[in-house]
């Protein structure tokens, strides 16, 4: 064997199989073993270095799942994809959740094993890199933290979907662009959507339609990874759309690249668990479990309050890397409770370095918005707990004016995120536009 070839450990206890992997794989320049049963690959695998191994998961000496959690254990740095049976996706989605670098489906489609081939090859090449430092809201030394990190590493080898799970303002949609680049996509950019951002109608014509000279966000992202916030907003079809094209690994039939294949990974985004969008019936149980296989929850600051110091210091030194804190400025920020995590850390700090007169950052350049909403609740001529009275004021009137009222108040709760306070509100992000349009709201 040439040792500038990539080896390829081949498992299937169908000899025609295994015959037509071995010459394709011979063909595309690699070096290829092959074994009938568990026994002769473990065998192989102890006499020889391979940087890949292909295994059914039905074989005569033992379960295919079985030999996917001995790989990951005893050679963990070699990428190791699994053969199903056709339509047979839930063993496929257990092999991943055991460590699975990806899975094949019979027949098994050539051009989906080299692109899988390919990313395999880009991993064990040393592609992955690692978020720069200070890394600002992974940096700490929590137990939750820690093992945050510890479940980035063990999934680098995966093209499994991910649902990152994580309150408002954790940078959930950074995480995920963190995963991307560490992963064997990262010499293509990365697509985001926010699923809330616009009507179904228009979510489904972004997704799977040609837009004037814009391709399909699907086609943007072919070869890379889509990012999906709020997944749960697009429409019971559109889902099964986007799950047909996952699991097919095509185009929708009217798209004008139907016929080419689709390589796609997706990584979703949510505040709640996706499961309490299926018992709501916001989100189709069969795209759930075809997504929800590697699971990442992003802690909260309340949640690691042990780290608040080393958060402050890796957002200044990103920030201004002259300027530190007072030690009242300091406990100021250890009172306060953060109700929009990370996001809302580095947006006070960014507008104290800027305020700050000197390289010390005092108490009195911290803008909080919880003392705020309580300064500016003392300025109100009205008591809130009577709330409105209509008066005079014809129906429709009154109606407007407590619509203006609540989402002038959202929005100042979310410091003019119109996302967020759309969230808060229980609408969509088009709602909130339209009406702010509409109440002169500015």
């Amino acid at each position: 064997m040439s040792d500038n070839k990539p080896r390829i450990l081949v498992i299937d206890d169908e000899a025609d199989i295994r015959h037509l992997l071995t010459m394709t794989l011979i063909q595309m320049g690699l070096d290829v073993s092959s074994s009938k049963d568990l026994t002769d690959a473990k065998k192989q695998l102890t006499e020889e270095k391979f940087h890949f191994c292909l295994t059914d998961l039905k074989l005569p000496d033992g379960n295919g799942l079985d030999f996917v959690k001995y790989v990951r254990k005893q050679y963990p740095h070699m990428p190791i994809a699994v053969i199903t049976a056709f339509g047979s996706t839930d063993n496929a989605i257990e092999a991943m959740k055991l460590g699975a670098f990806d899975f094949l489906a019979k027949p098994i489609d050539l051009a989906h094993l080299r692109q899988l081939l390919k990313h395999a090859f880009k991993y064990v090449g040393g592609k992955q890199v690692e978020p720069q430092a200070p890394f600002t809201f992974l940096a700490g030394s929590s137990e939750v933290i820690d093992k945050l990190r510890e479940k980035m590493v063990k999934i680098r080898g995966s093209q499994a979907p991910i649902v990152i799970e994580g309150e408002r303002g954790t940078e959930k949609e950074r995480l995920a662009q963190i995963l991307h680049e560490q992963s064997s996509r990262s010499d293509q950019a990365e697509v985001f959507l926010d699923c809330s951002s616009q009507s179904p109608e228009e979510l489904e014509h972004m997704l799977f339609s040609k837009n004037n000279d814009n391709e399909c966000l699907l086609y943007q992202a072919n070869n890379s990874t889509l990012i999906l916030s709020n997944i749960h907003t697009l429409s019971i079809i559109t889902q099964k759309k986007l799950l047909h094209a996952i699991e097919q690994k095509k185009f929708p039939i009217e798209s004008e690249q139907s016929d080419e294949s689709l390589d796609l990974r997706i990584i979703v985004c949510t505040e709640k668990p996706l499961i309490d969008y299926v018992h709501s019936q916001q989100l189709r149980d069969d795209l759930y479990f075809r997504l929800n296989v590697i699971q990442l929850k992003i802690p909260s600051i309340t949640q690691r309050l042990s780290d608040l110091d080393t958060l402050i210091d890796s957002y200044l030194e990103e920030l201004a890397e002259n300027k530190e804190l007072s030690p009242k400025a300091r406990q100021t920020l250890h009172n306060y409770e953060f109700p929009f995590n990370y996001r809302e850390l580095e947006n006070i700090l960014e507008k104290a370095c800027a305020l700050a007169e000197s390289d010390t950052i005092e108490e009195s350049d911290l803008l909080l918005a919880q003392s705020e909403d309580l300064d500016a609740k003392k300025l109100q001529p009205q008591s809130s707990d009577k709330g409105f009275t209509r008066g005079n004021l014809p129906l429709d009137q009154f109606i407007e004016k407590v619509e203006k009222a609540e989402i002038e108040k959202a929005l100042n709760e979310t410091r003019w995120n119109r996302t967020e306070a759309a969230k808060l509100l229980g609408i969509s992000f088009r709602t909130i536009r339209y009406k702010m349009k509409k109440l002169g709201i500015e």
